[in-house]
Parts: C-alpha cells; sequence; structure tokens
C-alpha cells in the first residue's frame, strides 16, 4: 500500500468511525493552480471530486476569486491574466506584459491590481475587460504587494528593501527605505498602518499610512518569513526560520508581539478558520500540519497530509482546510467540525484531528481559490 492510499484510507477509516454531519462539504469548487500542467483543476468541494481541468497559457501561480462565482488566474512567465467564469470555462485572457508578478484586488467587484518586475510597474486592470487602467512606475523591483478596500496599494521592493504606497488621493507615492531586504508587506485592517516583514533586522517594521513613518518595530524571534491574520483580522502570526514557533502579534491598541509559541517543527504556510478559531500551520520540511486553538493558545493536533505541505486555504464556512503539496500533487482535506479537542502528550502522533480525504490534483499544485457556486 502506498502512503497516499494509507493516508486516505485512514481518513475515510476514521470519518466512518464518528457520527457524520447531514451536511457534508462546501457549495463550491476549489480552482487549483497546477503550474506542471499548465491547468486550472476545478474540485467540487460538494462531492470532493475533480469536475474539470482548465487549460490556461502557460503555468498559473495564483488564483483571486472574482464576483458571482468568477475567478482571475495569473500565468506571471506568459505576463497574462485568465478570466474564468461560473461555468468554469476561460472568458477571456489578456496579455499585459513580458512578465507579472502578484495578483491582488480591493474588493471582489473591484479592479485587479498586479506588477512587472523587469519594466518596474504598478498595473491597475479593469476586472470585465482585463484592459490595463493605470500604470505606476515603482522605484524597486517589485516582490510583494497588498491592497486595501479603498484603493491604497503597497508594493516591496524585497531586495532594495523598499516600500511604497500609492493613493487614489495622492498623485505621488510614499516611499520608505529600509536598511536591507523586506518580505511580505500586510496593510492592517482598517487601512491605518502597514505591517512590513523587515529581513534585515528579524522584525515586523509598522509604518503609517499613507506617510509611511515608523510607528513601532516589534523584534522576532524568528526570520518573518510567512505573514497570516487570523479571521477576524485582530491577531497576526509570524512563522519562519529561526524558532519552531509561531509569534502571535496584536496590531490595534498596544503594538506588541504578545507571546511566542511553540507550533511543531519549522513552521512554515498558515490559514485561519473563524468559528473555531484554530491556526493551521505547515511544517516546512515535513509532511504534517499542526492546529492550534487560538484562544487557548495551544496545538492540540498534528496532522499528517501527505509529504510537503506548501499551501493552506480553508473555507469560507470554516469547515475544511485545503492543503496542497506541490511534491506529491495532491489535495489534502482536513474537515474542521471532526477535530477532536484532546491536548497533545508527549507522544508526537496522538492528534487532535485528522485527514478527511487526499486527492490527486496534478503536477506542481501551487495555489488555490474558492469560489461558490451559483445556484
Amino acid at each position: 500500500m502506498t502512503r497516499r492510499s494509507w493516508l486516505t484510507a485512514c481518513g475515510f477509516a476514521l470519518a466512518a468511525s464518528c457520527a457524520r454531519p447531514k451536511r457534508i462539504g462546501f457549495p463550491g469548487y476549489a480552482l487549483v493552480a497546477t503550474a506542471g500542467d499548465q491547468t486550472v483543476t476545478a474540485v467540487d468541494l460538494t462531492r470532493f471530486q475533480i469536475v474539470r481541468s482548465i487549460p490556461v497559457s502557460g503555468s498559473p501561480t495564483m488564483i483571486a476569486p472574482g464576483p458571482h462565482g468568477t475567478s482571475y488566474v495569473l500565468t506571471p512567465q506568459t505576463g497574462s491574466i485568465h478570466l474564468i467564469d461560473n461555468e468554469l470555462n476561460v472568458a477571456c485572457s489578456r496579455h499585459l506584459a513580458g512578465q507579472l508578478a502578484g495578483l491582488e484586488s480591493a474588493s471582489a467587484a473591484g479592479n485587479l491590481w498586479t506588477t512587472t518586475p523587469a519594466t518596474r510597474e504598478l498595473l491597475e486592470v479593469n476586472s470585465a475587460g482585463l484592459e490595463v487602467v493605470r500604470r505606476h512606475k515603482l522605484s524597486a523591483e517589485p516582490t510583494a504587494i497588498d491592497v486595501t478596500s479603498t484603493g491604497r496599494v503597497a508594493v516591496a521592493g524585497g531586495r532594495e528593501g523598499i516600500v511604497e504606497l500609492f493613493s487614489p488621493e495622492n498623485s505621488r507615492p510614499f516611499r520608505a527605505q529600509f536598511p536591507g531586504r523586506i518580505g511580505e508587506v500586510r496593510f492592517r485592517s482598517d487601512g491605518k498602518l502597514l505591517l512590513v516583514a523587515n529581513y534585515h533586522d528579524r522584525s515586523l517594521t509598522v509604518l503609517s499610512v499613507p506617510d509611511l513613518e515608523i510607528v513601532a518595530d516589534l523584534p522576532l524571534a524568528m526570520q518573518p518569513q510567512n505573514l497570516c491574520f487570523s479571521a477576524d483580522r485582530g491577531q497576526l502570526f509570524v512563522s519562519g526560520e529561526g524558532m519552531d514557533a509561531v509569534a502571535i502579534v496584536f496590531p490595534f491598541d498596544m503594538l506588541e508581539v504578545e507571546q511566542t509559541v511553540l507550533a511543531g517543527r519549522n513552521p512554515g504556510v498558515m490559514a485561519c478558520s473563524a468559528t473555531p478559531a484554530y491556526l493551521f500551520v505547515a511544517s516546512a520540511d515535513g509532511s504534517d500540519v499542526c492546529i492550534l486553538n487560538i484562544e487557548t493558545r495551544k496545538v492540540f493536533g498534528i496532522v499528517e497530509v501527505g509529504q510537503r505541505p506548501d499551501f493552506i486555504r480553508v473555507t469560507p464556512d470554516s469547515r475544511f482546510a485545503l492543503i496542497l503539496d506541490r511534491t506529491s500533487g495532491d489535495l489534502a482535506v482536513i474537515y474542521i467540525p471532526g477535530i477532536r479537542q484532546n491536548p497533545l502528550r508527549t507522544d508526537r502522533y496522538k492528534t487532535g484531528g485528522a485527514l478527511f480525504t487526499l486527492l490527486p490534483v496534478g503536477n506542481t499544485p501551487v495555489h488555490l481559490a474558492v469560489v461558490p457556486k451559483l445556484a
């Protein structure tokens, strides 16, 4: 029996042994960017079955949900964005540049934002026809981007340590220069502060918006490689090289690292559910996902999910954690209401959660978005 077969069999055996809820599945699709196949794999989340493989011209790396069950797919090497309609067909494709990086939108119905590393530009793209509405010159090669609901856009030039902020009310961007490399940038939920992963100082630097003045610099026990907000965006979780732990940051009121908690071996990518409030932490060099209760600050579950989990997304109803493994090409699924609230003992394999199912989705899955089915 292969490892994949064993994991799947264990998941279904546990599901069969427990009282099953009346409603299984989520009324929507998981659209998976399978970069190695140059396709988007559509998984029906009501049945956990692949229903379509959607070809796109290039290797997709990001998918952003759009309005009314649509979605936008980025193929960076071809410099294109593709619109997938609610019937899972490519409705429009647009070549915008030689190469693109990043894809964000202020809201499901708002315009899209992407960047061009070679020409150092920020592009605002009409979400209906995918035409470029506006171009902004950048001071550095873009490596990360974030957008607020009011249309403000922050762009990080990670290698040069530059942050630029573009606002609808200002004709020129504000800039902040760091002494060394930076990583991700994240707006606070009210858009009044910008949080910057400061690699050079191993800290989280907080900047005012829009003038980008330093408000606070919070030292961390790890390199801030991964940033994840709680579902209510009231807490920020940070993981990275340097410590087998997750830092918990309060971005409101008193800006502080509230505490640092152990979270498995070499914590990597993360995702949060709303109710219950759990943090799912993938091992960056292992095959498991730790489950941390956000309220108690304790890890109570470790779930084996395949070979190496690279991406996690929680469904909007907080019932399923969807985990991609680019090495094995699988989508692992954890059924959140079925997680048992048993604190971990010294036995590492005593878990409070279990795998629901494991589904092969294609070659090198790197990103996914969840979109609803229309009635």
